[in-house]
């Protein structure tokens, strides 16, 4: 260890003792607050930014029964979207990508409902849920950050139909075609896969924005709760 004048402790001319909590070798007082002090160390609050002032995106409707409609696609959506988070990893707007997401599902000629899954913040268990829920049996999960599932009721919580997992790299569109996808599948057509890129470095260069959103997410848990109904709140400037 070297010191703040520049002289070397080692174990042969300062032995570091250490014999239980208390003992050996402490840093402290200015030296401890100079080595904590790194470069380019930023807050996790001011990287998130506040995500949950702003306009009201949407409604909750009461608790979420299971449907009967077979052309129904549930979006299950995760404890904090459009509440704690607003925007996906992506910076998408919750508002986009939900119009996005029913948008596809009418395309593809099925009825989207959305719920709140409360009590998971795993996308697996968001998206079979919603699937336990939809009339189809057919429902597209999606968590705060991006992630998205395509799931059917009768297969295991970790089994599903697709997996989305790039979120860094997904636009508008590609939420439209993820509608479209969930949509064959309640009307029992024939789907190909959504095209999806991939970047092998997206995770390691948004592993703290990730790590953080899904703290958020997951501090948003309420265990035990049931689902919720939501609709889109209209926005101020229409109303």
């Amino acid at each position: 260890v070297i010191d703040a004048e520049g002289l070397v402790h080692s174990a042969v001319n300062d032995p570091n003792l250490y014999s239980g909590p208390g003992t050996g070798y402490r840093l402290e007082g200015e030296r401890w607050e100079l080595l904590q002090s790194l470069p380019n160390v930023v807050d996790p609050a001011e990287l998130l930014g506040s995500d949950a002032q702003g306009e009201l995106v949407v409604v909750e409707r009461g608790e979420a029964a299971e449907g009967d409609d077979s052309t129904e696609v549930v979006v299950a959506v995760g404890p904090a979207f459009a509440g704690a988070i607003r925007k996906t990893i992506n910076d998408l707007s919750h508002r986009e990508v939900l119009e996005s997401l029913c948008g596809g599902i009418r395309d593809g000629g099925a009825k989207p409902r959305v719920v709140r899954i409360r009590r998971v913040a795993d996308v697996a268990f968001i998206a079979h849920e919603g699937a336990r829920l939809s009339g189809s049996g057919i429902a597209l999960g999606i968590q705060s950050k991006g992630t998205a599932v395509i799931h059917r009721a009768d297969l295991e919580p970790l089994d599903n139909l697709e997996l989305f997992g790039m979120s860094p790299l997904y636009t508008l569109d590609s939420y439209r075609a993820m509608g479209r996808n969930a949509a064959g599948y309640a009307l029992r057509q024939r789907v190909g896969p959504v095209p999806t890129e991939l970047d092998n470095f997206a995770r390691a260069k948004l592993i703290v924005r990730t790590t953080l959103l899904h703290a958020r997410e997951t501090q948003a848990v309420r265990p035990g709760a049931a689902a919720v109904e939501l609709e889109l709140a209209v926005p101020v400037a229409s109303s």
